[in-house]
């Protein structure tokens, strides 16, 4: 009898871990490049990167019937041993509540809605070093200490809404006077629709009081109110299979607060608050059919004006070849160049190179 029933809690026990056991996943991303006046003043490099390398757990217990928790935790790895990806540094984590057919409610540091609205086919160079459309405009953040929930896609049939809300928590940027101490301090918010049967993927999405980086003006962490439109077609429905057209466009300026006083009275940017970004671009990515092989390339453009200065416009394009060795495994290639128009000289950096991107 005591056998049997110390069988029964030592299964009992293994039915529960494996209900509870996180899934570990990961990515390495590393490239060898070759890079033509990196810091537009007409130096060379050659360099290995590691291109948003992670690792991370992730999960969801289920508490009742439709209740479930959610949780993710995740940690920037330098592949390389330096640069953009700092060793164990914070990247998208939360913990959550999850009702089936209704949505998610998350809390803690994770990609901003607005973000998340460029999809898979608009932000087709996602976290590359080089060719990262975030390099040349706002928009790309990942926001701390916030509150957000999102509706199940199958709720509205496809179409689903999001929204979090920002806690100050003091932490303001050298550009803005007053404490950010409040509830929803900044809000990022999207509306998004997908339909796989018709390739179809639409989304528009606002950010308001969320500080964002001008790169024009090589500003960090300024206040600002946006719009973003994004959209994307899968031609396969029309019999063309392979091809994926995606495009985007935004508008970004300074909040109403005192980060435009601030940037005046130091004179980082004469009449701030006339201050605006509008940036759009077009992506194409073609897989050759029943092949590994997948053709991809971008083009997009921001353009700063303010009152009393000339505009500034800085261009990305890309291209880049990737062979999909298995699921797990890519290897690809690129060229990239982005153009500042308002430097005299050495106004171009060009970039190519080799890399290899392995998920588990």
């Amino acid at each position: 009898m005591k056998k049997l029933l110390l069988a029964a809690a030592v299964t009992t026990l293994s039915l529960n871990a494996a209900q509870a056991a996180p899934t570990l996943y990961g990515k390495l991303n590393v490239s060898i490049d070759n890079v033509d006046n990196y810091d537009f003043k007409g130096n060379d490099v050659s360099e290995v990167s590691s291109h948003a390398s992670r690792l991370g757990v992730k999960g969801e217990e289920k508490l009742t019937e439709k209740l479930s928790a959610i949780y993710q935790a995740e940690w920037a790895v330098s592949t390389d041993g330096s640069g953009s990806d700092t060793d164990w540094s914070a990247r998208n984590r939360f913990l959550g509540l999850k009702t089936e057919g209704v949505g998610a409610l998350k809390v803690g540091n994770y990609d901003s809605y607005f973000k998340t609205a460029a999809g898979k086919y608009q932000d087709i160079f996602n976290d590359h070093t080089r060719l990262d459309m975030g390099k040349i405009m706002y928009g790309e953040e990942r926001l701390k200490n916030v509150i957000g929930f999102e509706t199940d896609k199958k709720l509205m049939g496809g179409l689903q809404f999001s929204a979090m809300a920002q806690q100050g928590e003091n932490s303001a940027s050298d550009y803005t006077t007053e404490k950010r101490d409040g509830f929803g301090d900044s809000v990022s918010t999207a509306l998004s629709y997908e339909n796989k049967n018709m390739g179809l993927a639409l989304a528009v999405a606002g950010n308001f009081g969320v500080q964002g980086d001008y790169a024009a003006y090589s500003l960090k962490d300024v206040e600002s109110d946006a719009i973003r439109v994004t959209g994307s077609y899968n031609f396969k429905a029309l019999g063309l299979s392979g091809l994926t057209l995606g495009g985007l466009w935004q508008q970004a300026e300074l909040s109403d607060s005192p980060s435009a006083a601030t940037l005046e009275a130091e004179s980082l940017v004469k009449e701030a608050a006339s201050l605006e970004e509008q940036a759009w671009g077009i992506t194409a990515t073609y897989n050759f059919n029943n092949t590994p092989w997948t053709l991809k390339g971008e083009y997009h453009t921001a353009v700063s004006t303010a009152d009393s200065k000339d505009d500034r416009t800085i261009d990305l394009y890309g291209l880049g070849l990737d062979y999909q060795m298995n699921k797990q495994a890519r290897m690809y290639t690129f060229v990239a160049q982005q153009k500042r128009d308002w430097v005299k000289e050495d106004d171009t950096m060009t970039a190519f190179g080799l890399g290899m991107e392995y998920n588990f």
